[in-house]
């Protein structure tokens, strides 16, 4: 008679702090939520009020930091530009630079420059290469922009990026999403994160195996719905999964109201960096719940560094 053993998949999940270095005020709390390991890497932007105390924060504590690429909103970083940028020299904003983009009406050559420039001035702030790459407001796989991101991560030697595939983003399966007034945009990401899937694969750039934070932002993420789209997304991909091990990419914003007159891209915030909604989910993820969840459904906090 042979005893089988039960091989029990582990199962990795990499909570992700997005928006580092926004301002100080965010910076606390992320670093609030690494120090009460409610995350292991946190996603830097570059051209923010808060991004210089961002890298100093997370310096000898072995938070992760990837390049939260951007080229949505803000001052670029490269330099001035002729369509990548409005005439005043500051990116289109969410939704008129992806406009720009689907008319053709951004020259190609700008997009390569700014990434490129910020993958190097990113190595100059932090001593190193990004463990990881992602985007802000995932810019980074719109279909006119993903060709060129995975050239240069290549180039660059990077290999591992963000794919914000969530499943079931709809009322009916997660009714909390009223929550949110761009549903339709939150989809459009998923449909161009899984377009973009052959244009990884070509250039070894290698993702979680599932991912989930798209449903769960501000006041959506509660213990309750946070538990629900991670085990989800886990079950998703267990079945087909080879190897002993699966991660998934949780994304979040944790931290603290950043001012409305100072902060964020110099000139002030948003509602949603000035949110307390900030505050709400570094609460969630710190909460004793969320941490007796983990181990009771064998889940190991990890960074991208093990992806």
């Amino acid at each position: 008679m042979y005893l089988i053993e039960e091989i029990i998949m582990k199962r990795l999940l990499v909570i992700t702090a997005d928006d580092f270095g926004f301002s100080k005020e965010r910076n606390e709390g992320v670093m609030e939520a690494y120090n009460n390991g409610a995350v292991k890497s946190a996603s830097l932007l570059l051209n923010c009020t808060g991004t210089v105390h961002a890298v100093e924060s997370a310096r000898n504590t072995g938070l992760t930091l990837g390049l939260h690429l951007n080229l949505t909103e803000g001052k670029p970083v490269g330099g001035e530009y002729k369509t990548l940028t409005s005439c005043d020299g500051i990116f289109q904003g969410m939704i008129g630079t992806r406009e720009a983009l689907d008319n053709g009406q951004i020259d190609l050559t700008e997009i390569e420059t700014e990434i490129d420039s910020q993958i190097k001035y990113y190595k100059e702030l932090v001593g190193e290469k990004p463990a990881y790459v992602d985007g802000h407001q995932h810019i980074h796989l719109h279909p006119v922009v993903v060709p060129i991101f995975a050239k240069l991560l290549s180039k660059h030697g990077i290999a591992v990026t963000r794919m914000p595939i969530e499943i079931n983003l709809d009322l009916n399966a997660k009714p909390w999403l009223h929550h949110s007034p761009k549903l339709d945009l939150l989809n459009i990401f998923v449909k161009e994160a899984k377009s973009s899937i052959p244009v990884l694969q070509q250039n070894n750039i290698r993702t979680s195996a599932c991912f989930t934070g798209l449903s769960t932002m501000s006041a959506a993420m509660t213990t309750e719905s946070l538990q629900a789209v991670i085990l989800e997304a886990f079950e998703s991909v267990e079945p087909t999964h080879q190897g002993t091990s699966v991660a998934c990419e949780l994304m979040t914003h944790p931290g603290y109201p950043t001012p409305m007159d100072y902060g964020g891209f110099s000139w002030g915030t948003d509602d949603f960096g000035n949110s307390k909604d900030r505050v709400h989910e570094l609460q969630v993820l710190s909460s004793a719940a969320m941490k007796n969840f983990y181990k009771t459904h064998n889940m190991e906090l990890a960074s991208h560094r093990e992806l």
